[in-house]
Parts: C-alpha cells; structure tokens; sequence
C-alpha cells in the first residue's frame, strides 16, 4: 500500500490515505473524496507521496490543520 498526502479544497485540512493505486495516474490531480471535516464529499489536491520512514518522522497518520497542527486532542 502506498500512503498519499492529500489537502481538502474546501477547508485546507491535510490527511493521509492510504490505497494500492497510484494517484499521480489521476489527469486532474485532485480527489473527489468526503472530507470529515467539511461533512461532505468535497476534491482533495494530491500533494505528495508518503514514505513510510516520513510517516514516522511527521506524525501525519489524523488529518491537519492548515497549520500542520493534529485535529484531535489537545490544542
């Protein structure tokens, strides 16, 4: 599996996903995906592509704010 980062239109808040296909085969570059945040189905910008070693550094497994800082928990 390969680990996407990708970055809601609507609201700005970053995420991972994680799928076996690869997204910079999309044409248009961007995800027709629901977004938690927004509560509903929004285009998602595919900003890169997640190493697993980057995955560990970041810390980037929940959704981000346009800050970079986690949305759950403690602020």
């Amino acid at each position: 599996m390969t680990k996407w980062l990708l970055r809601c239109t609507s609201c700005g808040n970053t995420w991972e996903l994680e799928v076996s296909f690869d997204l910079t085969k999309l044409s248009s570059g961007k995800l027709y995906h629901y977004c938690r945040y927004c509560k509903r189905n929004t285009f998602h910008e595919i900003l890169e592509r997640v190493d697993e070693d980057g995955d560990a550094e970041l810390g980037l497994s929940e959704p981000r704010s346009r800050e970079g800082r986690p949305l759950s928990g403690p602020v």
